[in-house]
């Protein structure tokens, strides 16, 4: 299988957009910082590193977008979908804390592994996840987000979901089109650039399983539909 890279134009928008979302947790460490001198309270340090360790996955999976685009064929191995969403989940516990966030992990059953590029696959839903939990509904509701994967036709819809309002396809299609150049190209769902979705897309896209909107137990988000390894053949 080979890769589906951006061209250059999209890739260049990708870096603007990387650089734009990296000013909030910057300010966050800043801010936390200040804080911590001021009150002496070394707990606020946790806080601080993982703000900065977030930010470093962030560039880290934008930059294997970009190593990838070199290689003529990915590496594909089978890889579990439910291992895979539960260590998302892991990761991305501490900041849901941080932003008030319920994170929950929705799997409709036992799973056969799919075939991915594994590195990919990980880094990919772990950005996804972060864009997620730094976004908060406009209804005022508790925020949700849930991390869910579910049999469709075509394969397993493995996507994160959560309970903002107005996302849909129109909007996600939009946004694709404006990610660097607007400051906030999915209105719907975030208040700030939305780098980690369309880094996330990127990595996906090497995989041609790219991201699209989705629905999962009544809520919205953007998933994947990846094959099962029984259903792909590699020439």
């Amino acid at each position: 299988m080979g890769t589906s890279a951006f061209d250059n134009a999209s890739q260049e928008r990708l870096l603007k957009a990387l650089a734009e979302q990296l000013k909030l947790p910057l300010l966050q460490i800043a801010r936390e910082a200040e804080l911590a001198t001021a009150s002496k309270d070394v707990s606020a340090l946790r806080s601080i590193g993982y703000t900065a360790d977030m930010a470093l996955r962030l560039v880290d999976s934008y930059l294997l977008s970009v190593q990838l685009q070199s290689l003529p064929v990915l590496e594909l191995e089978p890889v579990s979908v439910s291992a895979m969403l539960q260590d998302t989940a892991h990761r991305l516990n501490q900041l849901a804390k941080q932003y008030n966030c319920d994170l929950e992990v929705h799997l409709g059953g036992k799973y056969e592994p799919v075939m991915a590029h594994r590195s990919s696959l990980e880094a990919a839903y772990a950005t996804l996840g972060y864009a997620f939990v730094e976004s908060t509904p406009d209804s005022g509701q508790k925020h949700k987000v849930v991390l869910g994967a579910h049999r469709s036709q075509n394969g397993l819809v493995t996507g994160i979901f959560g309970n903002q309002e107005g996302l849909n396809a129109d909007m996600y299609r939009r946004g694709k089109a404006l990610f660097g150049t607007a400051h906030q190209p999915v209105p719907g769902m975030s208040a700030s650039s939305g780098a980690g979705i369309f880094v996330a897309d990127a990595l996906l896209k090497q995989m041609e399983t790219p991201l699209r909107v989705s629905r999962h137990q009544k809520l919205s988000g953007l998933a994947a539909t990846l094959l099962p390894s029984h259903q792909l053949s590699l020439v």
